[in-house]
């Protein structure tokens, strides 16, 4: 034991001893290596020679620098170029890391670590498309690059890094680019190595990696290895060099993902991707670019020994409006040792109508297979689809097919029928194939022979292709529908030759039963040469409804353009029932049709058993449409036929023919038989009109006509219709207006062209002829009208014309229009029923004749003239309608009351009408006569204007436009009747006259503006007169009245309101003038009083209308003034109390027996008189006293005077001038008691009674012969 443990204390010793001695070893060369490491630097040169030596080419070194870390020595060289010219490469640093314990075990330099960085290279193609490294240096004499020498020298170093390097590729033809911020880095642990990298493209996004395997002595492509790669989203469309696309051109690839890779066993094992496309476009030479948007997919790679299977699952992808999602695309390849390894293409989902654009455009296709993809046009979803290629097969069986087929089509293309929402399957391979068709809403289109496909509700069938060096066949043993038109069974054989100069052919059947007739149009095969177009037509739009019991289409023949027609034929045929059939546009339609119809030859028959046009039946009609052999196809048809009046005037009025306008509005009832042959162009634009003859009998039919609107009763005869002549009848009898009527119907026609000729004899009463002219109100006409008439239908000659000599018929009219039952006056009316513009004439006797012309109801766009008392009217140029000429006589009362009969009618006459142009030889209206007056009345924008010339007026009248403008009256002379001299000079107020505007409504008197230069009354002169009227809701009102009334001119304003019969007029102003002797001469009246001038201002209002003004009633104010004049004392009745109306102030002075004569001669002076009178009904008061101031007395009236009860009830105060020297004797001689009170006065009084003296006297009784009695004397007032 002790020996054990001295051993083991030795061992310890020897151990200890030993790291001691290691310990002091490492410490002395870790500080010998940092002692000797900053001598490195010099040591530069040696180094550079070492280098160049090992690398055989020019190096240089600028710095170099040592280290000494830990037990790990580093050398740093800064500024290294290495080789020399263009081709030299540049290293900013260069570090080197050595492995002094690996380096003395292996007894060769081990480096630890080896750094570059700064390294700047690129790769520039040629034209070639060969790839040259610029900046690497290159040695004089290489050799070829051997992959796995350079792998095995970099097994010597454990950790190898690129840093902050730069990569530019230079591709040919393109921009350059650069890779920067490039980041190496390779680790080694001597069995495994492991590449890290990291760069940043172009746009500046990031691109990482990490690659690690392990090297195999056999080689670098025996080895194992995973690669690793992040892809961001950029866009990669200008970094792929275009020697990689050819005859692609990548425009824009925005692209990111991941990739995982496994390589073993010198190829690919696994692999995955995850990759996001946000926008792909690309181009192919001479194509328009195509791309797809938000592709996304997620791929998968697995090999298993020799098979292998690639996968693209969850494929996504936008094609413009349409998106896949969902869809699995597998590639799988299986090998086998006994035969052909074939490759499987297998999908779950593909929709052809957005990849069928993309295909054509980017896949390099055959000109034979891009053509008929361009001509087929696919479209629709395959499902399960399944692709087998066997390359080493040289049959139809190198590629097959096998598919479920969603809503597919495919357009016409060479022969091939079109389809269209095909359900089914598919299989086949090169050689040929098979279509097993079963779904809905199928369609199948064969474009040669037809226009639009066939469409139906469902379809089930088989369609068989085989294709061989000769020809493509196509064939269908059946097809069986449900359509529209009811079920089908459709077989056919179409054979097309790849040898133009051969015949393609087709052998087509369709047979359809329990159908609908209107369908018959899409079997017809329009588009063969062999089928007329017209005829085509023809069948299309004349079938309009029926039952089909049964019916066939068969075809056979060549399929080339320019065959001849014997190389194939064709045939219809139909049985119907309740068939609707429109056989010519325009005419009525043929109905419950029971028949059978052949189309063969070119040429249809139809042989009907019945039918029915409108309320008409046929009996064994027939048609034909015979083959036209270049010409125009016509329709015949011969039929008996029993209808009605009404059925054939329809024909008439809605066929195509020229009789359409002529019976235009014309209805009948009654029986009808007779026989109808029609011959009818196929094609209205031939220009070939249709041929009608129809006989035609009726009795006890009703007729009624448009154009003249008449109706006829118990029509009968035998009518005949040509279209080359027109109508006839030998002899007609009817009744119209009530009266029994004989006529005749003359065919004129010529060379196609009908023209008929209707003359009938008879009566009309007026009253029914009122009815006819559908005037409401009585016209002036009594007894019956005899007339002959004529109408005559000859298109746009078409025209009515009426002949009568009026005898039997009375017309109540004003002279000279008017005329007895016994007279006769021969009158024609004449009208045109064709064409844009009417025209009218009427002459009747030598009293009128009207021209006028004017469109059809628009009477108010006419233009005519009314031309009175002889010669015959012309149509004016212009718009509108004129009256001219002369008339003896004109009643205005008499025409007002005959126009009132026709108010309702005026307003389109008065809208005709521009202008009259009359002589009118007397004049009776408005209260008076006027002679020789001549009157032109004109209208223009802005109204009418009315000149009027004669020796009792003339002047101008402008009625404007707008109703809110006023009339304008601007007369230079006017003379009214000259009224009864009586009544001139009457007391006013006297007595309450009549109101002569009793009846007048002063709300309907419109706005005026008067002026008259003249006026007179008889011989007399009134004056200029001139005043404004403006309508009121409740009447009238005067403005600006200037009257001149004989030298008493009116100011001021007035007015009347009310209806009439309740009226009352007010007025505000002045009267005003001169000299009132003057005034009252002028108005019959004595001058018995004098003045320079006067007035009277006055604000009232009286029942009645302005011309009912009496002072009886009237009620307002009078404020009276008059300047220096005379109260002159008058012999005879009338007196200066007339001036008044109350008092004779002569008489007053006389009745106060005093004798002024000595002071003022024979009458009274005055300096100045004033008033204000108020009354209210007549009734008087004044409201400041009568004042007559004067150089000799002053005379004051205060009081009441009723007018309505005749009396006066007043004070009168006289003040006389009395000078001292005038002895009160006088007074007393003179006056008695006047003078004793004016002697009392005085003695009490004293001086103040030497001024004036004053006496009231009281006035009342008959206020035109007043009592007048003293009532005391007294002082006035200073």
């Amino acid at each position: 034991m002790s020996r054990l443990s001295r051993l083991l204390e030795a061992c310890l010793r020897i151990l200890f001893g030993l790291g001691t001695l290691s310990l002091m070893l490492l410490a002395l060369g870790v500080s010998l290596g940092r002692q000797l490491a900053p001598l490195v630097a010099d040591t530069r040169l040696e180094v550079q020679a070492r280098v160049r030596d090992v690398l055989g080419m020019p190096v240089l070194i600028r710095a170099l620098e040592g280290e000494w870390t830990a037990l790990v020595p580093r050398l740093l060289a800064r500024d290294v170029t290495i080789g020399e010219g263009v081709d030299a490469l540049h290293l900013e640093r260069v570090q080197v890391r050595l492995d002094l314990l690996r380096t003395l075990m292996a007894r060769e330099l081990r480096v630890a670590a080896l750094e570059l960085e700064g390294v700047r290279f690129a790769l520039v193609q040629d034209a070639e498309g060969r790839w040259t490294l610029e900046g690497a240096p290159q040695r004089g004499r290489q050799r070829p690059f051997n992959p796995d020498e350079s792998l095995r020298a970099l097994e010597r170093i454990d950790h190898l890094s690129l840093l902050d390097s730069q990569i530019t590729f230079a591709p040919h033809g393109q921009a350059p680019f650069a890779f920067r911020d490039v980041d190496l880095t390779l680790r080694s642990d001597g069995w495994q190595q492991r590449l890290d990298g990291r760069l940043s493209l172009p746009d500046g996004q990031p691109l990482q990696w990490r690659l690690q395997g392990k090297l195999a002595d056999a080689g670098w492509r025996q080895s194992d290895a995973e690669l690793y790669v992040s892809l961001p989203q950029s866009d990669w469309a200008g970094w792929v060099p275009r020697s990689l696309t050819g005859d692609w051109q990548i425009e824009r690839l925005r692209a990111g993902g991941e990739v995982w890779l496994s390589w073993a066993e010198g190829r690919l094992q696994r692999a995955a991707s995850r990759l996001q496309v946000p926008e792909l476009r690309v181009r192919r030479a001479g194509q328009a670019p195509a791309g797809v948007r938000d592709l996304a997919l997620n791929g998968h790679f697995l090999r298993d020994g020799e098979d292998f299977r690639a996968l693209l699952d969850s494929l996504a992808v936008d094609f413009g409006p349409s998106r896949w999602a969902g869809v699995q695309i597998a590639l799988e390849h299986r090998a086998a040792a006994d035969a052909p390894s074939p490759w499987t293409l297998t999908a779950n989902r593909l929709d052809l109508t957005p990849l069928m654009p993309l295909v054509q455009s980017l896949a390099p296709l055959p000109e034979g297979v891009g053509s008929a993809l361009a001509g087929l046009r696919p479209r629709g979803i395959l499902r399960n689809l399944r692709l087998d290629y066997r390359p080493q097969s040289e049959d139809g069986r190198r590629l097959a097919y096998a598919a479920n087929l969603e809503g597919v089509a495919f357009d016409a293309w060479n022969a091939v029928p079109a389809a269209d929402n095909v359900d089914g399957s598919v299989s086949g391979d090169l050689a040929g194939g098979e279509l097993r068709l079963n779904g809905d809403d199928f369609a199948l289109h064969l474009a040669h022979l037809f226009p639009r496909p066939w469409r139906y509700r469902h379809a089930a069938g088989r369609l068989l292709w085989q294709v061989d060096e000769q020809s493509v066949t196509l064939r269908s043993p059946y097809i069986q529908t449900d359509g529209e038109e009811g079920r089908t069974a459709i077989d056919f054989l179409i054979r097309l030759r790849r040898d133009p100069a051969e015949e393609d052919y087709m052998d087509l059947r369709v047979g359809l039963r329990d159908g609908d007739a209107r369908y018959t149009e899409k079997y017809l095969p329009t588009l063969s040469p062999g089928f007329s177009p017209p005829l085509a037509e023809w069948l299309k739009t004349s079938i309009r409804a029926g039952r089909l019991d049964e019916g066939q289409f068969f075809f056979q023949g060549a399929l080339n353009k320019g065959a001849e027609a014997g190389t194939r034929s064709l045939g219809l045929f139909f049985k119907v029932r309740d068939l609707e059939l429109a056989y010519q546009p325009g005419w009525p339609e043929l109905r419950e049709a029971q028949g059978e119809v052949f189309v063969e030859g070119g040429g249809v028959r139809v042989a009907l058993d019945r039918g029915r046009v409108l309320d008409t039946r046929l009996i064994s009609a027939r048609a034909e449409v015979p083959a036209a052999k270049g010409g125009i196809p016509m329709l015949h048809l011969e039929s008996e036929l029993e209808g009605s009046v009404g059925d054939g005037l329809r024909i008439l009025r809605e066929a195509p023919l020229e009789t359409a306008k002529i019976f235009a509005g014309w209805t009948g009832e009654g029986p009808l038989q007779g026989r109808l042959k029609l011959d009818l162009p196929l094609r209205r634009e031939a220009g070939q009109p249709a041929q009608v003859v129809a006989e035609l009998r009726t009795e006890g039919a009703r007729l009624s006509m448009a154009q003249p609107d008449l109706q006829l009763t118990r029509l009968r005869g035998a009518f005949t219709y040509d279209t080359a002549r027109g109508l006839s009848a030998p002899e007609i009898r009817a009744e119209a207006f009530g009266r029994p009527i004989r006529g005749r119907v003359l065919a004129e026609g010529r060379k196609g062209r009908t023209r008929t000729r209707i003359q009938v004899d008879g009566q009309v009463p007026s009253a029914s002829l009122a009815e006819w002219l559908q005037v409401s109100r009585r016209l002036p006409l009594s007894g019956e009208l005899p007339y002959r008439l004529e109408l005559l239908l000859d298109g746009a000659n078409s025209r009515l014309q009426v002949d009568s000599t009026l005898r039997g018929l009375r017309i109540d009219l004003p002279e000279p229009f008017g005329k007895s039952a016994q007279e006769s006056r021969d009158t024609r009316w004449y009208m045109t029923l064709e064409g844009a513009e009417r025209r009218y004439r009427l002459d009747y006797a030598d009293r009128a004749s009207l021209a006028l012309a004017a469109p059809l109801g628009r009477f108010g766009e006419g233009r005519g003239e009314l031309l009175l008392g002889g010669g015959q009217a012309q149509l004016p140029a212009t718009k509108g309608l004129w009256l001219r000429g002369r008339i003896a006589t004109l009643d205005w009362d008499a025409w007002q009351a005959f126009l009132a009969l026709l108010a309702g009618q005026a307003a389109s006459s008065v809208g005709l009408l521009r202008g009259a142009e009359l002589d009118i030889g007397s004049f009776q209206g408005f209260g008076t006569t006027l002679r020789s007056l001549g009157v032109l009345l004109t209208s223009s924008r802005a109204g009418w204007n009315l000149q009027l010339d004669g020796p009792q007026i003339k002047g101008r009248i402008a009625i404007p436009a707008t109703a809110k403008a006023p009339i304008d009256i601007d007369l230079s002379h006017l003379q009214l009747p000259a009224t009864a001299r009586g009544t001139a000079g009457a007391p006013a107020g006297a007595t309450a006259g009549s109101d002569p505007l009793l009846l007048v409504d002063p709300r309907k008197i419109p706005a005026l503006d008067v002026r008259i230069a003249r006026l007179q009354q008889g011989a007399e002169l009134l004056g200029a007169w001139s005043f404004k009227a403006q309508p009121l809701p409740d009447g009238v009102q005067f403005s600006d009245l200037d009257l001149d009334l004989k030298g008493l001119r009116v100011l001021g304003s007035a007015g009347w309101q009310g209806s009439p019969g309740a009226t009352r007029s007010w007025f505000r102003g002045r009267l005003q003038g001169g000299d009132l002797a003057d005034v009252l001469l002028a108005w019959g009246f004595a001058p018995s009083a004098t003045s320079r001038k006067f007035r009277v201002d006055i604000d009232g209002n009286w029942p009645g209308s302005p011309a009912a003004m009496t002072l009886r009633r009237y009620t307002g104010s009078f404020d009276i003034s008059l300047r220096k004049g005379q109260f002159r004392e008058v012999d005879g009745a009338a007196s200066a109390l007339r001036m008044f109306g109350v008092l004779n102030f002569n008489s007053i002075g006389r009745r106060l027996r005093l004798d002024f004569s000595d002071l003022f001669g024979k009458g009274l002076s005055y300096d100045r008189v004033k008033g204000l009178i108020e009354g209210r009904d007549g009734v008087y008061r004044t409201e400041i006293p009568l004042t007559l101031s004067g150089p000799s007395s002053n005379l004051e009236l205060d009081g009441r005077l009723d007018l309505p009860g005749d009396s006066i009830d007043a004070k009168l105060l006289v003040s006389l001038p009395v000078s001292n020297n005038l002895p009160l004797a006088a007074l007393l001689v003179g006056a008695p008691a006047v003078g004793g009170a004016l002697f009392v006065v005085d003695k009490l009084l004293g001086n103040r009674v030497a001024r004036f003296a004053s006496v009231q006297y009281r006035v009342q009784g008959p206020w035109q012969e007043p009592r007048i009695t003293f009532e005391k004397p007294f002082e006035k007032p200073r």
